[in-house]
């Protein structure tokens, strides 16, 4: 991807993607006033989960909001957006063959 794209005002952008390694990735994000505020990107293959979130919970983590979970565990991350998920999969999934 190489620009953002911004929905108007208030909108929800829900959508699944099926990636070329079989694995299916459910976006869902949230703007208000055109800015990002909420999201959830959630990554599948058979039993294997990873999901990057914003949901306020998890407050031990030192990037709270933002947290990854990876299966049943819970990890530190930066602020994420669909570009920096792509990027990641591409990068550590896709081309590497790990989890997914």
């Amino acid at each position: 991807m190489k620009e953002a794209i911004k929905l108007p005002k208030d909108e929800k952008l829900i959508a699944i993607a099926y990636l070329v390694n079989a694995s299916v990735l459910h976006i869902r994000e949230r703007y208000k006033d055109g800015e990002l505020i909420k999201y959830s990107y959630h990554l599948m293959k058979g039993d294997k989960v990873i999901r990057w979130d914003n949901v306020p919970h998890h407050k031990e983590i030192s990037t709270y909001p933002h947290h990854k979970h990876e299966n049943d565990k819970i990890k530190e991350s930066t602020k994420m957006d669909i570009s920096a998920v792509l990027e990641e999969i591409k990068n550590t999934f896709l081309y590497k063959r790990n989890l997914c």
